[in-house]
């Protein structure tokens, strides 16, 4: 699914297909890892919820799952012979805890969101100026320019889990003769 929002920028929305297994795996690793809860995080963060951010931590190696889900988004964007960096983070969203308005420019180029666990009453990705929606379901994918404004708004469950990257497209893109 594509679609615009007001500020006539693409939103592209993807479903994996092998969502279930995968996102198993992905709570299964994610419970060996220690999140910082908002109160608790020393650096600013639009999260008020917990967080592991492996830019944060680079000694700790990305679980398998969040590699592969890399590599499906450098496919979808599918820009060829470039360089892509991606800066991820987890994000976990009890009942109350939000992600507050806000845009990832100039930190980054493009930004993605998979939704790992969306248990009833997960909260909407919102894009604040069209007022355009992306309902939580696990396995659903999101990819939009940096400067797209978002946020989530109040949770109504536990254990919102959802994955997400900063993008950069680190060197020009070169063509082949």
């Amino acid at each position: 699914m594509k679609f615009s929002c007001r500020e006539n920028l693409e939103v592209r929305v993807y479903k994996h297909p092998h969502y279930q297994s995968l996102n198993e795996t992905l709570m299964e690793d994610f419970n060996k890892l220690n999140f910082t809860k908002y109160e608790n995080n020393a650096v600013h963060t639009n999260i008020k919820g917990s967080q592991f951010n492996f830019m944060s931590h680079p000694d700790i190696p990305k679980p398998k799952g969040i590699i592969l889900i890399e590599q499906w988004v450098r496919q979808l964007i599918n820009l060829k012979y470039c360089d892509i960096d991606f800066g991820t983070w987890i994000a976990k969203l009890d009942k109350g805890q939000e992600t507050i308005d806000h845009d990832h420019y100039p930190f980054s180029t493009m930004v993605c969101v998979y939704f790992v666990n969306t248990p009833k009453g997960s909260s909407p990705l919102v894009f604040t100026k069209s007022g355009k929606k992306v309902k939580a379901e696990a396995g659903t994918l999101v990819i939009h320019p940096s400067t797209l404004r978002h946020k989530v708004p109040p949770n109504k469950c536990d254990n919102r889990v959802t994955i997400a990257s900063n993008i950069w497209i680190t060197e020009q893109c070169r063509i082949l003769k």
